[in-house]
This record gives structure tokens, C-alpha cells and sequence, in this order.
């Protein structure tokens, strides 16, 4: 995921850098993904996305009908693409559980 992903022209910029820390830690778990910490990355990766969402909450506050509107509609592509990336790193997550059991249940089996 780049930076452009969650950015758009009405993005405000406590939100922007908040999207780079989110993309830093993306790259930052991509690379180290098979570390044995993977519960902190998770943990940090949703503290990150729930301060996400009350900076677009509140920058919604401040905006007028119309704003918001244009404001809503854009950060909804966001959400989405936020979403499936999301549901894609669930399903690595469970094929890498899914691995890990049948390999531990073969190495039992040759015991």
C-alpha cells in the first residue's frame, strides 16, 4: 500500500500524517512478517486505524453539510481499500495458522 492510497485532495493534514504512519507500519510488517511479535504489530496497526477514525471524526465536526459530503464520500474509497487490505492480511493470517497446525501434526506423526 503507498501513501497515495489513503490521501485525497480534501485529506487534512493531521490525517496525512497518520496515513504515513500507517503505511510506514505496513512496509514495516511486510518486511518482518515472520516475526514472532506479529500480537504488538496487530495491536499497534489497530491503535493507528482507531486514531484514524476519530481525526476523520472530528475534521467531519468542523466541516459544513456540503464539505462533508465530498469529505464522507472520498474517505469512503479509503475505508474500502483500508478494509479489503485488511481482510487480505486476516486471510494470511489464517493460512499461516493453517500451515503452522498441519506442520506441527506431521512432525507429531514422525515421532
Amino acid at each position: 500500500m503507498n501513501i497515495d492510497d489513503l490521501n485525497h485532495s480534501k485529506t487534512p493534514t493531521a490525517l496525512r500524517e497518520l496515513n504515513s504512519k500507517i503505511v510506514a507500519h505496513l512496509d514495516e510488517s511486510a518486511h518482518y512478517s515472520q516475526e514472532p511479535d506479529a500480537q504488538s504489530d496487530f495491536s499497534e496497526f489497530k491503535a493507528l486505524l482507531v486514531l484514524r477514525d476519530e481525526v476523520i471524526r472530528q475534521h467531519l465536526n468542523t466541516l459544513h453539510s456540503e464539505e462533508k459530503q465530498v469529505f464522507a464520500k472520498l474517505e469512503l474509497d479509503v475505508n474500502n481499500t483500508l478494509k479489503e487490505m485488511a481482510q487480505s492480511l486476516l486471510a494470511d493470517a489464517k493460512k499461516d495458522i493453517t500451515h503452522f497446525v498441519r506442520s506441527r501434526s506431521a512432525v507429531k506423526k514422525y515421532k
